[in-house]
């Protein structure tokens, strides 16, 4: 019984101090929230671009150029060895010879094109390293594969990456700072009463608990607030525009693609707490003196 009241008593100073805080805590939580948002911002973006490269290795293709000496079917099934492949499609030249007589209206000539595998890999980080495999084979004279679009997505999101972490962590040391100085006018305003407490034997956890609690507090709520920013533009702003724009670009994409949000706010609320109370045990350390 005698924790609980211990307990209880500390979630009470919590909120007094928060009482104290007056306007403060508006202007600590919206630095945090602005914070907070940006890094949800980040890593729903760098996680869902890391989805669709992933995605996209289920759909991109190697072209692989056969000899003519060669039979496509044996040299498909000698392909389908290799670990990273994940399905071999064969395109003789005469079929794709009649097609191209369709398309283009081609006029009766020879045959000019050459036997071709279609070869789809598991993951689109595979590519590169199974192209040069397939360099080696005789059967195969050529090889081409759409991989600068890969490589462009993947540098965009190593910029944005980057970019992020450092807006995030400029921001967020600006919060710690406004939650130091916060939290130290609270423990300016009950400077006697931590100087009486502590003449009483009170112990370290009873005097400093609340202003860790109360950084806490302000990272729930901010992380909170970011959140319902984020879904917000997700629900009328981002899902539309994928729903639309990127179906129409690439209707063979999953709808799923995007990263989950909820995960987005689990981070978020982590570090959100994490940084407040980290702000109020490093004021509280520094200021008071037991």
């Amino acid at each position: 019984m005698r924790q609980l009241r211990i307990l209880a008593r500390v979630v009470v100073e919590t909120f007094l101090g928060i009482k104290r805080s007056g306007w403060s805590n508006w202007l600590v939580i919206s630095i945090l929230a602005i914070a907070l948002t940006i890094f949800g911002s980040v890593l729903q973006l760098t996680m869902s671009l890391k989805n669709l490269v992933n995605m996209w290795g289920s759909q991109l293709v190697i072209s692989a150029f056969l000899s003519d000496k060669y039979e496509p079917r044996e040299v498909a099934r000698d392909v389908s060895q290799y670990k990273e492949v994940r399905l071999v499609e064969v395109i003789t030249k005469d079929v794709a010879w009649e097609d191209m007589k369709k398309t283009l209206n081609a006029a009766s000539i020879s045959n000019p094109l050459p036997n071709t595998l279609h070869v789809t890999v598991n993951r689109a980080d595979q590519v590169e390293a199974l192209a040069p495999k397939l360099k080696l084979l005789p059967a195969i004279e050529a090889v081409r594969y759409p991989m600068m679009v890969v490589k462009r997505i993947n540098e965009f999101r190593h910029f944005i990456e980057i970019a992020g972490v450092v807006v995030t962590g400029a921001l967020t040391a600006a919060t710690l700072t406004v939650i130091g100085n916060t939290i130290h006018l609270v423990i300016q305003a009950r400077q006697k009463e931590i100087e009486i407490l502590s003449l009483m034997g009170v112990g370290h956890f009873y005097i400093k608990c609340p202003f860790v609690l109360q950084g806490a507090f302000y990272g729930a709520v901010a992380a909170t607030l970011a959140m319902l920013v984020l879904l917000t533009m997700h629900m009328y702003v981002i899902q539309p525009y994928l729903s639309q724009e990127l179906a129409s670009i690439a209707p063979l994409f999953p709808k799923n693609w995007g990263y989950n949000i909820l995960q987005t706010f689990t981070v978020m609320l982590v570090l959100g707490v994490a940084v407040g109370a980290g702000g109020g045990a490093w004021t509280s350390g520094r200021y008071i003196k037991i």
